[in-house]
């Protein structure tokens, strides 16, 4: 959890130092743009998870998109294949990918990293073979069928918003009536039994009123074509209309949930109060004095380049350099407050620090068009994608087979577990979602070149899962951290042309970024096992 929260903060800090550099970074197309394509590597970076857990590597990521990417057009444009027939042989493919690598590593006992290297290569050399190392394309063909899987947008973020506060309203609600009814444990545990999940019905109430205000006025549903045709059955697209002057009232009760920030403030105020306010003294001073910095250096952000001393480019790197650090003050400040505040209420400090933190984070998206905003449909995707395999890898016995497989393989084999049948099977899974990918980057470009289509998209997946969690010597990862891994990739990507860094730069500063972040959180991590350590000596 630790290690998600950690990202997910490198995720908020990017996001933010950028809005306060510029504008752009939330208008709605760049807002959709972003979500697009990080879902597009999260659905790879969730497949090469599965290799990755289990102490294995996959390089064939990148050629495998590609490859798939230039055959799924070749056979619907150039042979005339049905869509169904289309898509079942590329996924077969990259099965028998998959199928390929297992059985290569399990048994011939070769290396991984030789054998995904080899297919990097030799699926790179297939691709512009077949295809005469000519473009390959859909042209307008399926716009308004196929192509819905990669550019379609069928519903807005309010509607997820709606579906996830009834989700959160409904499992905080039985919590709460379940902690309610207990009897046993301290007057502090039963407090903090109800605390928890009442806030999480407030929480989700608000967004069930945030998501719900869109359709306040009405909506109507329209067909928007056929998404697929299996024989006799259309699979057609929707889209829902809403009436215009309520597609803002998501944006407005965003913005109104910040009045509950106070509320939850006071509560913690009077929290540690009881108990002994002194040692977040200096963090609150701390925090206070950071804002300032960040409310000075949004102030700079105005000011014209030749205010500036040595001219423009002084003024853009005196500006990014003055953003992000005083909102890394900031943010620390904070953490450290956070931090301070369970250690000395404990348990009764959790409640309040989660209704404040979550009001803050509502009511800093309403400040967006976010919830004005349409969802692309590979996010939608990568949803459903994501909870598969989460629930594969955290709720059944070949999850639980694949993170011991990670941890120590002999052990797992003495344990009894078919460890070839485990590897075989994290491989196909990457392959396959690989095929997936592959699917839909080609959808979404509309335009495959098969000399570089998918070129480094495995680095890119690799960083996604070992930034979310995933440990390279395996047994470790979770779903969760690898898509908010993929997350930060593009958020940096798009952050760097739009702050007007040298692209030249974008590779080195991505890498710099990715460094610094694991380097803290292992720093973190070793500061907290001291600490954990230190009252037994």
């Amino acid at each position: 959890m630790n290690k998600i929260l950690g990202i997910l903060l490198l995720l908020v800090f990017v996001c933010i130092g950028t809005t306060l550099l510029t504008d752009a970074f939330v208008k709605p197309f760049n807002m959709q743009n972003i979500v697009r394509h990080s879902a597009l590597y999260g659905i790879i970076g969730v497949g090469v998870a599965m290799v990755i857990i289990t102490g294995g590597i996959d390089l064939s990521i990148g050629s495998v998109i590609g490859l798939v990417g230039c055959l799924l057009p070749m056979l619907l444009v150039d042979r005339g294949w049905s869509v169904p027939k289309s898509l079942a042989a590329v996924m077969l493919l990259s099965l028998l990918i998959g199928l390929t690598h297992g059985l290569l590593i399990t048994k011939m006992r070769l290396q991984p990293f030789i054998v995904t290297l080899c297919g990097l290569l030799v699926y790179r050399g297939l691709a512009r073979w077949l295809t005469s190392d000519q473009t390959k394309g859909f042209g307008s063909d399926f716009n308004d069928s196929l192509r819905l899987l990669a550019i379609g947008k069928p519903c807005s973020v309010a509607f997820l918003a709606l579906l996830a506060g009834v989700g959160v309203t409904l499992w905080c609600g039985w919590r709460l009536i379940r902690g309610r009814s207990g009897l046993a444990g301290s007057d502090e545990a039963k407090t903090a039994r109800w605390q928890l999940p009442a806030v999480g019905v407030v929480l989700g109430l608000l967004l069930i009123v945030i998501g719900g205000s869109r359709f306040a006025m009405g909506y109507q549903i329209e067909s928007a074509g056929t998404l697929v045709s299996l024989g006799p059955l259309d699979f057609p697209a929707w889209t829902t209309r809403v009436h215009p002057d309520a597609v803002g009232l998501p944006r407005l009760w965003m913005t109104r949930a910040g009045w509950l920030v106070p509320v939850g403030a006071v509560w913690l105020t009077v929290v540690l109060a009881l108990r002994s306010p002194r040692p977040i003294v200096f963090p609150v001073l701390l925090a206070i004095a950071a804002a300032g910095l960040v409310w000075a250096a949004t102030t700079l952000v105005g000011w014209p380049d030749d205010q500036f001393w040595l001219g423009p480019a002084w003024a853009r790197t005196w500006r990014i350099m003055t953003v992000f650090s005083s909102l890394g003050l900031l943010m620390a400040s904070l953490a450290w407050l956070g931090r301070r505040a369970v250690r000395i209420a404990g348990t009764a400090a959790t409640a309040p620090l989660l209704l404040t933190s979550g009001c803050a984070i509502l009511w800093l998206l309403g400040k967006t068009p976010l919830g004005e905003t349409l969802v692309p449909a590979p996010l939608i995707l990568l949803m459903v994608l994501a909870f598969v395999a989460s629930v594969f890898l955290n709720q059944t016995i070949y999850g639980r087979y694949l993170l011991a497989l990670g941890n120590n393989e002999e052990a797992a084999r003495f344990s009894g577990i078919n460890t070839d049948r485990m590897i075989l099977l994290a491989y196909v899974l990457c392959s396959l979602a690989a095929g997936l990918g592959g699917i839909l980057f080609a959808l979404d470009t509309n335009s495959i070149q098969p000399a570089s289509h998918g070129n480094f998209y495995e680095l890119y997946a690799i960083a996604a899962a070992v930034l979310g969690g995933c440990s390279l010597r395996g047994g470790e990862g979770t779903i969760l951290g690898v898509v908010i891994g993929a997350a930060v990739m593009r958020v940096l990507y798009n952050s760097i042309n739009l702050i007007g860094i040298p692209s030249q730069l974008e590779f080195a500063i991505i890498g710099l970024v990715i460094l610094l972040g694991v380097i803290a959180d292992e720093a973190v991590k070793r500061m907290a096992a001291r600490q954990s350590q230190s009252p037994e000596r």
